[in-house]
Order: structure tokens, then sequence, then C-alpha cells
């Protein structure tokens, strides 16, 4: 473990914390509301991309050799049916288990260059800490997002 690794894994449980929050402030309703920046999706789309942002990290983590395990089969990181409220917020709450990985993750392993292509944000120049730093910032992007269409 690496203080840097804690230090992402406290960033990034920071963050799931906010995105918490602010689903519990959502109704139905609301998902069926229009994200005007994000190419028309619905806030029920956004969500359930967002619920599974943290879930692909941990698939890529094992997937490209970082943590121990086969990745999970899982939700899909893309678009596709909106789930109801009660199901995205329990899919968000599974969503702490990968982050937890990121405090095992050793300075060698954060300094390391992922293969291009190994994830939307692995460009073959990124270190694994940048690209963690990219997922992060992805999330934030898309929680500013549904703040502002349900504002």
């Amino acid at each position: 473990m690496s203080e840097r690794g804690a230090d992402l894994m406290r960033k990034a449980s920071g963050q799931l914390g906010e995105i918490d929050e602010f689903f519990a402030t959502l109704s139905e309703a609301d998902l069926s509301k229009t994200c005007s920046d994000h190419a028309g999706d619905t806030v029920g789309a956004v969500a359930a991309h967002m619920a599974e942002g943290y879930h692909y990290l941990g698939r890529f983590l094992r997937a490209a050799g970082y943590v121990a395990g086969l990745p999970a089969a899982g939700g899909s990181h893309g678009r596709g049916s909106v789930p109801a409220l009660p199901d995205m917020l329990d899919r968000l709450a599974c969503g702490r288990v990968p982050i937890g990985l990121l405090a095992d993750l050793t300075d060698e392993q954060l300094d390391s260059v992922p293969p291009a292509g190994s994830s939307r944000f692995s460009n073959g120049r990124r270190i694994l800490e940048q690209v963690i730093n990219a997922v992060i910032a992805h999330q934030a992007a898309h929680l500013a997002t549904l703040r502002l269409a349900v504002a």
C-alpha cells in the first residue's frame, strides 16, 4: 500500500459520498429530466452511467493485473435502459468495493503506464495515477451535469 493509493481512495470515497448525497435527493420524476449539456441524455441515463463509474474502474484494475481477481462481470458502462432509482442507489453503494482497491496500489503500480486502450482513459502515456484521476474527474463532470439538470 502507498500513501498515494490511500489518497486516491480517500478522494474517490469522498466523491462517492457527495454522489450518494445527491442521488438521495432525486425522485423518479427527476430521472426523466433532460441534461441539456449532455447530448440530450436524461438525468436517469447519466445517473445510471455514473453509478457504473467505479465498477468500471474496478474491472479495469483487475483486467490490467493491478489487483488480484478476475474482472467482475456486470453492468455496462455505456448507455442503455435506465434502472429504477432504488436499483441505481444499490449499484452506487456497491461502488465502495472497487474504491477500496485503490488503497492497495503501490507507488510502482501508480507510476506504471497502462497500455493504450486498456481503458477509455488510458492513452499509453498517462501513468495509472493519472488514469484514476481522470476517472474521478469524469465522475465529477457527471455530478455537475446532474446538479444543473435538476436545479
